[in-house]
């Protein structure tokens, strides 16, 4: 487990990772605002970095909002789309089938949408645009 810094900064939670060089006391002093506080990096959600624009600092606690996070995974989605759209379009211009028909892209596009705007939880959005995903892979 790693020792982290974590504070406030324009809204959003920042994290400082320490090279070692010194101690985490000292980097925290020079480098981060008053208010700072030292955390073990196991407390912050998703440590993969999944939703780390919806992260909100409460206390000494890292937490997503959901509410952010279906926010920036409806852009996920809208960024998946609009690829697969031109990808879709130049098979069809270059006579190349897509595995999925459009009609069939286009329910599961609906489908994920749906999906995503009713998730209460970070899996749950992960879930939502993972048949997406897969059929985009399929699709290449």
């Amino acid at each position: 487990m790693t020792q982290v810094i974590i504070y406030s900064q324009n809204g959003q939670v920042a994290v400082c990772i320490p090279t070692g060089e010194m101690s985490i006391e000292e980097v925290k002093a020079k480098d981060t605002p008053e208010g700072s506080i030292i955390v073990d990096d196991s407390t912050l959600p998703n440590a993969d970095g999944d939703f780390f624009n919806a992260w909100e600092l409460n206390g000494s606690t890292v937490s997503v909002n959901i509410t952010k996070a279906v926010a920036q995974q409806q852009a996920v989605l809208n960024a998946l789309a609009k690829t697969e759209a031109n990808h879709r379009a130049t098979n069809t211009g270059a006579g190349i089938a897509n595995k999925l028909a459009d009609a069939d892209w286009l329910d599961l596009l609906t489908t994920a949408r749906t999906a995503v705007a009713s998730a209460t939880s970070t899996q749950g959005l992960r879930d939502a645009i993972a048949p997406v995903q897969a059929s985009i892979a399929a699709n290449e």
